[in-house]
């Protein structure tokens, strides 16, 4: 008797615990369909009010609804597809793609990779807490498992890469415990871009001066006026379609004398010497023309400095008064080969005073070296806005960027030969690298600006109010 009460009771027992799985599955069941039609109101409304009319007004009804709804569906979709890919299937493929390339294997990639911790038995994860999924590159956030740092994923950035199926990673702190991972997929800097020809009428920014684009796809803006520039790349690189770029910029203020560039290229010209109808000076050697060219630039330094202490603190560029821009194309010729130790020391002297003092009176330096090490540029950390192009090294990396910044994603010595223009940006006061391409510069480019914007006769020789003299003659060469 009581082996049957048992049996009776493990029966009622089980029946109990089937029906209280399917209530509870039930219930999780509508909590989808809920989530799901809050999430896709543009899908789960016009199905909602089918189903409402074939309850209320029975089965032929409600499928003669859910027929013209399609059609009206369809009918969008054909008329506008931007709107329909923005209402309708894009938030459908962005919720697939989040769940199928990370969600669904969030735990397992961070376990892999070493990105979780132990505590007694328990494994602790880092929370994902948003992705965002863009036509070439997705966003995550997350916040790290406490006790992990940045340099904890920085090492396994490369991996997590592979991982994920990106060609490049970047990773970045956006708030104590909080990390940003942009993953990119295709390039799309991969294609050379034509330099958008200005004209006479072109507004110049001289604080953001467009060079190239992004990878965000926006322009690439160089800050001139304030700041020195270097630019360093390999052979090849693409330094030449940096400063083509950035002269193409400030082309309409060099005809107007709002800007006065000093060129010197000591490879003898190669270079730079095309556009040489443009330049206030041009010298292409290490010679007594460039030695006389810095003297007279640190004399307008001093003479800006002592009329405009205590009143601003940037200079104002003016027609009376521009702002000097000096590109020098390969500035290791001056700063390490020049065999004359007497003449090598004083050029080192003058490029330290206008490279320390020379931002805040109106003189930019822009120079470019294809080796950064400190004994070929022993200026190099007074650039305050730096470019690196292909590397041959990864240690150059370091030497440009600063530490830390390939870290961040910007791994020059893996830029591809096939790509010049491309490298990455470090602008004094920020701590992210940014991906870029200048503008693609031809030689028909070049002699359309040398023509267009060809300085006005004996603008070659300017004398500055208060005893300011910085140009010396066109003719050195």
């Amino acid at each position: 008797m009581a082996s049957n009460n048992k049996g009776t009771n493990n029966t009622q027992s089980s029946d109990d615990e089937w029906i209280e799985d399917l209530i509870v599955s039930l219930f999780k069941a509508a909590g989808y369909l809920l989530w799901w039609a809050i999430l896709f109101p543009a899908i789960s409304i016009p199905i909602i009010a089918c189903i409402a009319v074939a309850i209320t007004h029975g089965v032929r009804p409600g499928l003669i609804a859910a027929a013209v709804v399609s059609i009206g569906y369809m009918a969008w979709a054909w008329l506008d597809h931007r709107s329909f890919h923005a209402w309708v299937t894009g938030p459908v493929r962005r919720r697939w793609l989040t769940w199928w390339r990370y969600t669904r294997s969030w735990n397992l990639v961070c376990a892999l990779h070493g990105l979780t911790a132990k505590l007694g038995e328990r494994t602790l994860t880092p929370a994902l807490q948003s992705v965002q999924i863009g036509v070439r590159s997705d966003v995550l956030r997350l916040r790290v498992v406490t006790g992990q740092s940045l340099q904890d994923w920085h090492k396994q950035a490369e991996a997590l890469a592979a991982a994920w199926r990106a060609d490049r990673l970047t990773i970045t702190a956006i708030a104590p415990g909080e990390l940003r991972i942009t993953l990119m997929r295709g390039d799309v800097l991969a294609e050379p871009i034509a330099l958008p020809m200005p004209t006479p009428a072109t507004i110049v920014d001289l604080t953001s001066v467009r060079v190239g684009i992004m990878e965000s796809r926006s322009g690439w803006q160089l800050p001139l006026l304030g700041h020195h520039i270097l630019v360093a790349g390999a052979t090849g690189a693409g330094k030449g379609s940096v400063l083509w770029s950035l002269i193409a910029g400030i082309a309409p203020d060099l005809r107007t004398g709002q800007v006065r560039l000093c060129v010197i290229d000591p490879k003898g010209g190669m270079e730079l010497g095309a556009g040489a109808p443009m330049f206030a000076v041009f010298t292409h050697d290490a010679t007594d023309p460039t030695l006389e060219l810095l003297r007279q630039l640190v004399k307008v330094m001093h003479t800006r400095a002592n009329r405009l202490r205590g009143k601003t603190r940037l200079h104002t560029p003016t027609q009376a008064e521009p702002l000097f821009v000096v590109v020098i194309d390969e500035i290791a010729a001056l700063t390490a080969y020049v065999t004359d130790r007497k003449v090598r020391t004083e050029i080192e002297q003058l490029l330290g005073l206008l490279l320390s003092q020379g931002r805040a009176v109106g003189i930019s330096v822009v120079a470019a070296v294809q080796d950064p090490a400190k004994d070929t540029l022993p200026v190099r950390q007074l650039f305050t806005v730096r470019i690196g192009l292909r590397l041959t090294e990864a240690t150059q990396t370091a030497m440009v960027l600063g530490q830390g910044a390939r870290d961040a994603g910007a791994a020059c010595d893996r830029i591809s030969d096939a790509t010049p223009g491309v490298g990455y940006m470090m602008v004094d006061g920020t701590g992210q690298p940014v991906r870029v391409r200048a503008f693609h510069v031809t030689d028909s480019d070049i002699s359309n600006l040398a023509a267009r914007f060809r300085l006005p006769c004996g603008a070659n020789r300017t004398n500055q109010s208060n005893g300011e003299r910085g140009d010396t003659d066109r003719g050195q060469r």
